[in-house]
């Protein structure tokens, strides 16, 4: 067991090695921008009243005065007024409410040492976020115990590797996309170990997983190469071009977010793969090579057709104001591609096609592995 485990994670490894010597010497890093800084201090405030000062008659805007007092910091017990003009159309609930702790941001007004501006930034939530970390942290201690907690520090782990190298290179100039395969391949190395044991299966997972993200990575780069670069970039990503002090690649950028987005997919089947090719060896150790292909695949396809179910309805949930953006944008004459090649839209569309399709082909490439593996486990078992 420990050979098959060295000759299966030393390619993995030495992949991810290669990923991140090429990300660290890049000839090619962005050249720096000036841009605008604004240096500003944050802390959080309550807000103290509203006011609303009607306009002109017949006119619907408003002029609203929040009354403020910061609650923290070395400003604490400050007052300030911050006043907004405009039409007053904000849908009801969502402007702050009297006795809500917000964040601020305090800046000077250039060329006075006196007057400063006011941001009002989102509303503190820190208690409902903790609140609902620690619900999640005892579910998972209760559901999945000691495994379900090493799944969390391992999904942990890769966010810190996405946070901490992934951003922070990005916004150096080097490509993202080779720091975003090594981090995908990595976390296979690390996660699928942790949550089915280091066992057949993990190696069977980490082998077909790598190459699902392979060619998800290949698939990624036609679509960069034959696409136009603003069908595939979004609005979000030309704000960070512009926000950044460097050029950052956007077409990277953009091909690594396809890639990390199909990672979980792949990571999933291809462990709901491997755990049912072993099942099928230990209940019927004497089938033949065609039939426990033939099972696997059957059984994976059930599990797939659930998988892309979910995506689906993940997708639509947390898509549904874009979706609800794109039917009052259809006209009775307009035509269906234009509706397709809209960018929001046509971004989601690459993003999934990709990531269904490294699913799909690490489907049969798992198997194939899993099985394989489990007929050298019994010839070794046989000669013993």
């Amino acid at each position: 067991m420990n050979t098959i485990f060295r000759r299966a994670f030393s390619p993995a490894i030495i992949l991810v090695t290669a990923a991140m010597i090429i990300t660290a010497w890049n000839p090619l890093m962005g050249r720096e921008k000036k841009f605008y800084s604004d240096p500003r201090t944050y802390a959080r405030a309550e807000v103290m009243k509203i006011e609303k000062i009607d306009g002109a008659p017949g006119s619907h805007d408003v002029e609203t005065r929040v009354h403020l007092k910061i609650v923290d910091g070395d400003r604490k017990g400050e007052t300030f007024v911050s006043v907004y003009r405009g039409a007053d159309e904000m849908p009801e609930g969502m402007f702050y409410r009297e006795g809500n702790t917000v964040f601020i941001g305090i800046s000077k007004i250039e060329g006075s040492d006196i007057n400063e501006f006011i941001s009002l930034y989102d509303v503190d939530n820190t208690g409902g976020i903790i609140a609902l970390g620690i619900l999640l942290f005892i579910t998972i201690i209760i559901v999945g115990r000691l495994r379900g907690i090493m799944s969390m520090i391992s999904l942990i782990a890769t966010i810190i590797l996405i946070f901490f190298i992934l951003i922070p290179m990005t916004l150096k100039g080097h490509s993202p996309l080779p720091i975003a395969v090594a981090i995908s391949l990595f976390a296979m190395v690390v996660t699928i170990p942790i949550i089915v044991g280091f066992r057949i299966k993990a190696v069977a997972a980490i082998l077909g997983g790598s190459l699902g993200i392979i060619l998800a990575t290949i698939l990624s780069l036609l679509c960069g190469l034959f696409m136009h670069l603003s069908g595939i970039v979004t609005n979000e990503m030309m704000t960070v071009f512009y926000a950044s002090n460097v050029d950052v690649d956007l077409r990277g950028l953009a091909l690594a977010g396809i890639v990390i987005a199909a990672l979980g997919a792949i990571m999933d089947v291809c462990i709901s793969i491997a755990s049912a090719a072993e099942e099928i060896f230990r209940v019927h150790p004497e089938i033949s090579t065609r039939e426990a292909f033939r099972s696997v695949i059957t059984v994976s396809s059930d599990m797939l057709g659930a998988t892309v179910n979910t995506l689906l309805f993940a997708y639509v949930g947390s898509a549904l104001p874009m979706v609800l953006l794109i039917a009052m944008r259809i006209q009775p004459d307009m035509p269906i591609w234009l509706i397709f090649n809209y960018n929001p839209v046509l971004s989601e569309l690459v993003k999934s096609a990709v990531g269904c399709i490294g699913m799909f082909l690490s489907m049969p490439v798992t198997a194939f592995i899993s099985i394989h593996l489990h007929r050298r486990r019994q010839a070794r078992t046989s000669q013993a």
